[in-house]
This record gives structure tokens, sequence and C-alpha cells, in this order.
């Protein structure tokens, strides 16, 4: 093989496993952001219902006792949020609130589905 026959292949080896990269890459991209919303349901009942209530509005028992009141998670506002907005929510709290921080809480997966059960919830 000549040295500009190894450089070619060398380069379409190179090329290939670029493409293939890319596309693995593209996957896990993709696969961001979708959870299960009935396993979300049963970490939102477990984690989150005791302050925003058993549909998500803000509207539990407790709540008339935490100032301020907890998010409507089925509102428009909430809803219009980006899934890394949420995301840090969750995990970092909103200070001057009663929303801890849930930092090592859930695994990727549980958030995803947390994620997905928000926002599978209707105003």
């Amino acid at each position: 093989m000549t040295r500009t026959g190894r450089w070619t292949t060398f380069s379409l080896y190179g090329a290939i496993l670029i493409a293939a990269s890319v596309l693995l890459i593209g996957e896990l991209w993709a696969a961001q952001g979708k959870g299960n919303p009935e396993s979300g349901k049963k970490i939102y009942l477990e984690s989150c219902q005791s302050c925003h209530g058993p549909t998500g509005k803000g509207d539990s028992d407790m709540a008339a006792y935490l100032t301020p009141p907890p998010a409507n998670l089925a509102a428009k506002k909430t809803q219009a949020k980006t899934d890394a907005e949420l995301r840090k929510m969750i995990l970092e709290g909103r200070p001057g609130t009663a929303m801890s921080s849930y930092e090592g809480t859930f695994e990727e997966a549980q958030l995803a589905d947390l994620l997905a059960y928000i926002r599978s919830l209707k105003p």
C-alpha cells in the first residue's frame, strides 16, 4: 500500500469514528429529558405532595401554613420553565421558601421521571 493509500484508509476510519461518535452523542442528548411520568408520580407522591398537594396545585393541607405558599406546578408560569430550571429548583431548593434542597436524593433517571410527571400536570 502506498503512503497516500494509508492516509486515505486512516482518514476513512477516522471519519467513521467521528460519525459514530456524533450519532452516539445525539442519542444521549435525545434521551435526556425523557422520563416515565408514572414512575415520576410515585416519587412526587412520596416527596412533593405534602407541600404541593395531590394534584401539584400547591393546595396541600400544609400549604396554608407556608409563607410563601408552595408553587402551583400545573400553572402556566411553572410549566413555561425549562427542564433545567425545574431541575435546579428541585436540586438546590428555593431560598426564602419552604422548598428545601433535594441534592443527592434522586438518581438521574428518577429526576427525569419526576420532571416528566410535573410536565404531565395540567392547569
